[in-house]
């Protein structure tokens, strides 16, 4: 009995079936979604990890505590050392991104700049939230985790 379990065991991993690990990467695109859809992944609490790209293409890792607290159509940032230093209304601007293609930039003004600032929601890539600086050749892309609290997975 054991010599058929192993026959039949083997013969499943040689398909190529039940015998390999599953692949816990995942990997959603955001900036080709309708904005409904955007919203509703990027609400919550999230932290930031790091920052890379630059002039130079540089990562930075944050040491401030820095966070994002995102609804559908409103911002909160800040840190530990600041507090919050935005707390706005998101302006959702559709734009093309591509041949045929658009996508919804998140936008909002900064307090003391008049400018608006535009990011692209670029993707949830496992747990990590990434998103883009937009009209800059040479931008940053934010990296931020979802933060738990107890209750609330």
């Amino acid at each position: 009995m054991k010599l058929k379990f192993s026959s039949i065991f083997l013969l499943l991993c040689s398909l190529g079936t039940g015998c390999t690990k599953e692949d816990q990467s995942m990997t959603i695109t955001l900036h080709d979604k309708p904005l409904p859809v955007i919203q509703s992944y990027i609400k919550g609490k999230w932290k930031l990890q790091y920052v890379y790209g630059g002039p130079v293409a540089q990562k930075i890792i944050d040491t401030h505590n820095s966070y994002l607290i995102l609804s559908p159509d409103h911002i909160i940032a800040g840190n530990d050392p600041n507090g919050i230093f935005t707390d706005t209304s998101i302006v959702w601007v559709k734009t093309k991104s591509g041949s045929n293609d658009s996508t919804y930039l998140l936008s909002f003004s900064w307090p003391g700049n008049p400018y608006p600032q535009y990011y692209l929601v670029d993707q949830i890539k496992n747990d990590t939230l990434i998103i883009r600086e937009y009209y800059i050749s040479d931008g940053y892309n934010y990296y931020y985790t979802k933060m738990i609290f107890p209750g609330n997975k």
